[in-house]
């Protein structure tokens, strides 16, 4: 629905928009899901290295998938059964990291986010970082600073108030910091987001 995945709890038969963060049909009409704490997106190679005892979970007895099924869907310009985005503002495919904060809703593009970028919504500064040359699928690091905000120094990025220095491999700042917040957002594509979110506000151009 709306070009995006909708999930159906089978207890009060609702139907939950994972791009609008609520249920949009059903007995818990309107009501907001409930975050579980920041996951991590990124490539099995660098997961592995971090985390060697990981187990893998089998599909059918499977554990491994020996042909990429998402190969043509990267390489069109088009969505899910050639879906086009109606929000002309970016094309359909346009890879973006979308979030929403005080009940408004925003998108980035990805490729604005590499080695890092500070924007200013209303009083307060966000923080968003990808590595340079991320993947696509890699997640992006968000982080809302409730006072004071971020700035760019030798080593890196640094959160003013704190001077809390941002470590680029782990993709953190170094010590937990009252009035720094990590994010929630998403890292997909804008013919995705765009239909549940519309007037979206678009950032970073």
């Amino acid at each position: 629905m709306h070009n995006s995945l909708i999930l159906q709890d089978k207890e009060t038969d609702s139907y939950w928009s994972l791009m609008k963060g609520s249920a949009i049909a059903g007995d818990l009409f309107e009501t907001r899901l409930h975050e579980l704490p920041v996951g991590e997106k990124v490539i099995w190679r660098e997961w592995v290295e971090k985390h060697p005892d990981t187990l893998v979970l089998s599909v059918k007895g499977r554990e491994d998938v020996p042909v990429d099924p998402y190969r043509e869907y990267y390489a069109s310009d088009r969505g899910f059964g050639d879906r086009v985005a109606r929000d002309s503002r970016l094309p359909t495919k346009e890879p973006i990291f979308a979030f929403l904060l005080d009940g408004a809703s925003y998108a980035v593009l990805l490729s604005a986010l590499e080695g890092g970028t500070i924007l200013s919504i209303g009083d307060r500064e966000v923080f968003l970082f990808r590595p340079v040359g991320s993947p696509v699928l890699r997640s992006t690091v968000a982080y809302l600073a409730s006072s004071g905000g971020f700035e760019r120094v030798d080593e890196g990025w640094r959160h003013t108030p704190s001077m809390n220095i941002f470590d680029e491999g782990a993709g953190v700042f170094q010590v937990p910091v009252e009035g720094l917040t990590r994010m929630q957002g998403f890292d997909t594509y804008w013919y995705t987001w765009s239909p549940q979110n519309p007037g979206t506000r678009i950032l970073g151009r």
